[in-house]
């Protein structure tokens, strides 16, 4: 999966429950950064939330969808709150990506042990 594509993801994902806290914004900064991804594909992917598409790119990989999981635990952990909103999104993507429940609790063993 390219990095502009988990990058969008997570816009999304962040955007899901109707604000950006200061937390998530950080941490959607501090991956850009990391991953290289311009400024333009974050007004990009708002842009395209305030036209009420909050579809996501499904990483062909296993590799990639667990990747991709695993950085929507860590956006949803990075303000200390897990809306409802969020939790459904991050259920609702692992479900496309047909991750069983034991292998989602896997990974989310994986990420706090």
């Amino acid at each position: 999966m390219e990095l502009k594509d988990l990058f969008r993801n997570l816009v999304k994902m962040a955007a899901i429950d109707k604000k950006f806290t200061p937390e998530e914004i950080s941490f959607l900064i501090e991956r850009a950064e990391s991953w290289g991804v311009p400024e333009r594909e974050l007004e990009s992917a708002v842009a395209e939330i305030a036209q009420g598409d909050v579809s996501i790119v499904i990483p062909e990989s296993d590799a990639d969808r667990e990747h991709l999981i695993k950085e929507f635990i860590r956006l949803m952990a990075a303000d200390g709150e897990l809306a409802e909103t969020e939790k459904q999104f991050c259920a609702f993507a692992s479900a496309k990506m047909n991750l069983t429940s034991e292998q989602f609790n896997a990974i989310v063993d994986d990420l706090t042990t």
